[in-house]
């Protein structure tokens, strides 16, 4: 690989077939989902309790929290970041079902 890249024409062919790529809007429509992560997770706000259901990207959007502290608050790796944790999920589900009112 280190010796392809190293050729300057082959360097020149890959760049104008990646620009040829990214020139076509269908191809920019689908590669807009490429590694992109659209579940909706439950965050909660530390100092307020308040609890948001949101995807990583528009929790990055609203709150201005880094990719890679999302994706280490998913995988467990960090605990908080400014002030937003994973929201704690009950074993019942969203809450406490009562049996009796």
């Amino acid at each position: 690989m280190a010796r392809l890249w190293a050729d300057p024409e082959h360097r020149a062919r890959v760049s104008a077939q990646m620009k040829a790529k990214w020139a076509d809007p269908a191809y920019r429509e689908r590669a807009r989902g490429f590694h992109r992560d659209e579940r909706i997770y439950r965050w909660q706000h530390i100092e307020s309790g308040r609890i948001v259901s949101r995807t990583k990207a528009e929790m990055r959007e609203e709150h201005g929290l880094r990719p890679d502290a999302l994706d280490g608050l998913v995988a467990g790796r960090i605990q908080t970041s400014q002030g937003w944790r994973l929201a704690l999920r009950s074993l019942l589900g969203e809450g406490p079902r009562w049996i009796f009112p």
